[in-house]
């Protein structure tokens, strides 16, 4: 729940798409909620992997996470 930008917690920004270049000048949004973005200065980056959008090389923690029975665990 940290943001490796600047430690902000990433559960006060939302869950979201981004935006894509098709041609020059236009761009479609797309991979909605697959997609966290920072609430303080909004860095995105991809739910399962963590990486950030910007800077691959830049991930926020994840967790395994599993649903069963109307419950959603997550493994730390």
């Amino acid at each position: 729940n940290v943001c490796p930008h600047r430690g902000a917690p990433l559960c006060e920004g939302p869950q979201c798409g981004t935006t894509a270049p098709v041609e020059q000048a236009q761009f479609i949004y797309h991979r909605e909620n697959e997609i966290v973005r920072c609430a303080w200065h909004g860095w995105e980056f991809d739910i399962k992997s963590g990486a950030a959008l910007v800077d691959p090389s830049v991930r926020a923690r994840t967790f395994p996470v599993t649903v069963e029975a109307g419950g959603i665990y997550v493994t730390a």
